[in-house]
């Protein structure tokens, strides 16, 4: 990761910043004026490569503060090097925009699914596709935190169909809907997974027991649950999808909870899982994030083209 720079004026403003002080009281306490304080901070939030003040402070608590405490650093010193994770990345940004490309390594189908069906000779239709892509947006409004697009889905009475389509995608829908704290509409798409818990197409024992945890630990803030959906996320026998979907929202409650140390080692745990996918396809002679791995050459006109233009260059 992508090392940050950042001197004693940076530090000062994001200290203010974290004690939630106004542009006007950090000109007044910096001893500059208000105008140049909002560029100050301007310029600071895209050293930062964020694009507000929550998320500066978010970056500063869980990053360049906790640097800084364990290096003992004392006030005047010239600069302050942060050696950024992906973890810090998640927390300053989202998971969605820290993974990138590596997100098509984690949640439903992703690129291991796509490979796994090839390999299967079976035939990706219209309605497969659809399915797919329906379900792959939801994963990445999940790891971006776009709880706001559970909720649309939600009011425009989407939730039935999707539950049929795929039971898991509903339970994804339930579980962005909690952690955005629309918990009348996750109730509702809740009841929703209770009813069909015995039918053909319900969901299975563990993810019933996994919602409900959720809901305890996000609504109730309890410390019980917690602990429970950081089992379920560390539990190895888990099937892939699953554990993947209980890191991400372990992910989110501890943001919620303004832990961001907790909150940064489970974003990297999450790339680590991602990596561990795209090394067991290497491993099985698949190359998912590119075909050919060298530079390709342009097409050249005939040689003596070549070299009569490297004359002109010589004599120009």
């Amino acid at each position: 990761m992508k090392d940050l720079m950042i001197n004693d004026k940076d530090v000062k403003m994001l200290e203010l910043l974290s004690q939630g002080a106004s542009s006007k009281e950090m000109a007044r306490t910096l001893g500059f004026r208000e105008g140049t304080m909002r560029v100050y901070l301007h310029n600071l939030y895209r050293k930062l490569g964020v694009k507000s003040k929550t998320a500066a402070v978010s970056w500063y608590l869980a990053t360049a503060k906790r640097s800084m405490d364990e290096s003992g650093s004392e006030e005047g010193t010239s600069q302050i090097l942060i050696e950024e994770t992906f973890g810090d990345m998640a927390i300053r940004t989202n998971l969605l925009s820290s993974l990138g490309v590596m997100k098509i390594f984690f949640g439903a189908y992703g690129r291991m699914w796509e490979v796994a069906t090839r390999l299967k000779g079976e035939a990706i239709d219209s309605k497969v596709d659809l399915h797919r892509r329906t379900s792959r947006l939801l994963w990445e409004a999940m790891l971006a935190g776009d709880f706001g697009y559970a909720k649309r889905i939600s009011d425009r009475g989407l939730a039935g169909k999707l539950f049929v389509d795929s039971p898991q995608d509903c339970l994804l829908l339930a579980m962005m809907l909690l952690l955005g704290g629309y918990s009348i509409a996750a109730d509702r798409v809740i009841g929703l997974l209770k009813k069909r818990e015995k039918g053909r197409l319900g969901i299975s024992a563990a993810e019933h027991r996994m919602i409900r945890v959720l809901r305890d630990a996000v609504n109730d803030e309890s410390d019980e649950a917690l602990s429970c959906l950081y089992g379920m996320a560390e539990e190895s026998g888990s099937q892939q999808v699953f554990r993947h979907a209980v890191m991400t929202a372990l992910h989110y409650v501890y943001v919620q909870r303004h832990d961001m140390e907790r909150a940064c080692s489970v974003a990297n745990a999450i790339w680590v899982e991602a990596e561990g996918v795209r090394q067991h396809l290497q491993a099985m002679g698949e190359k998912p994030l590119y075909k050919e791995a060298s530079l390709p050459a342009p097409q050249v006109k005939a040689p003596a083209e070549v070299r009569a233009y490297l004359e002109k260059l010589e004599h120009a």
